[in-house]
């Protein structure tokens, strides 16, 4: 490690575990971290990883359900947009190795070097606001679960217009009526689009992705669901979708009446 440090690397820890979630909250500032303690967020390790930059990892066990990776990666998402990185919503993360400098060449200082990574706190503890919350998501995975089975074995009549659920299946069956689907994540970023044209909201639309997106494939294991609905959302949101949006102006009014929104003539 001394070695790879010597030749420029900057050297992590991924903290790995069969029974516990070690969730990282990155890219803290001073006023984050109050806010953090304030609302009960309590970690076992606390790094100072750069000036006034903090990172801290909270230690929860894993519930032992089938949605483990799934209330893993959403806790993640959820406190580093509150306090962190907003970016980042995978559970399984690296952290800067204690002692080891971070070698951004924005952290280089005039004589060369670079700041060392300083150990503020360390306790051998479990989060119980994390643990709260990882229960919290855990439910709602398991009554999404049960929605998604509802919603499938309905027949098209009984979906409900403005329904995100019934939106996502409508808009699933009447693309397949013109198209053989062999590439899933296409299917998805059209029906993203289309429920933004419909007035469903960037929330509304990644976790309807993040929800029903994995019910159309044969396997949904080995994927980052909550990532994968972000970089959906993004899409359908961002100036990609702006000009998809002018481009397909004309099949608008079509995409609300396949909603329920409109009646068919």
């Amino acid at each position: 490690m001394l070695r790879l440090q010597e030749r420029g690397e900057n050297i992590y820890y991924t903290p790995l575990s069969e029974g516990k979630h070690h969730i990282l909250i990155d890219d803290m500032t001073r006023e984050n971290m109050d806010r953090r303690k304030q609302d009960g967020f309590r970690p076992a390790v606390i790094l100072k990883s750069s000036p006034g930059n903090f990172q801290a990892l909270l230690t929860i066990p894993k519930l032992g359900t089938e949605f483990d990776r799934d209330v893993g990666n959403r806790i993640t998402e959820r406190l580093n947009r509150e306090y962190g990185d907003k970016k980042l919503c995978g559970c399984i993360h690296p952290h800067r190795a204690l002692g080891f400098e971070n070698r951004k060449p924005k952290h280089r200082k005039e004589d060369g070097t670079y700041p060392q990574v300083k150990l503020l706190v360390t306790e051998r503890r479990q989060c119980a606001k994390a643990l709260e919350l990882s229960r919290q998501i855990d439910r709602e995975d398991a009554e999404a679960a049960r929605k998604r089975t509802l919603v499938r074995q309905a027949p098209s009549s009984s979906l409900r217009p403005g329904d995100p659920a019934s939106a996502y299946y409508a808009h699933l069956e009447n693309i397949r009526r013109h198209l053989v689907i062999e590439d899933h994540s296409r299917a998805d970023t059209m029906i993203a689009l289309r429920m933004r044209a419909n007035g469903h909201s960037r929330e509304a639309v990644a976790e309807t992705i993040r929800t029903y997106a994995p019910t159309i494939r044969e396997s949904a294991k080995g994927r980052d669901w909550q990532r994968y609905a972000e970089r959906i959302a993004d899409y359908a949101f961002g100036m990609a979708g702006d000009r998809d949006m002018m481009r397909n102006q004309r099949y608008w009014p079509l995409w609300r009446k396949i909603e329920g929104l409109d009646k068919i003539d």
